[in-house]
């Protein structure tokens, strides 16, 4: 059992964030993701279940929005496909 792990934080203008969501979504469609920074590298290949979550928060004039997906390799997940979400802009 390996434990391989992949971190990259940094300020980016939003259509460079954009961008990485639309290889973001490549990766899913493809089956396969790599992401790789400063000679680290790390490749991931979602399932076709996975499981989907976001939180957003305000507080004053200070914002927060993650999106987090995770899933199991190698074995089918069990999970219960839940009610949708809107996303809009």
């Amino acid at each position: 059992m390996s434990d391989e792990r992949f971190e990259y934080e940094s300020f980016q203008d939003s259509e460079s964030i954009k961008a990485y969501f639309q290889s973001l979504v490549e990766g899913l469609e493809n089956g396969r993701i790599i992401l790789s920074s400063e000679g680290k590298e790390i490749m991931l290949r979602p399932g076709p279940l996975l499981k989907f979550s976001v939180k957003a928060k305000k507080k004053d004039d200070s914002c927060k929005f993650s999106v987090k997906i995770t899933w199991k390799e190698k074995k089918k997940e069990k999970l219960a496909v839940g009610e949708p979400m809107n996303i809009s802009s």
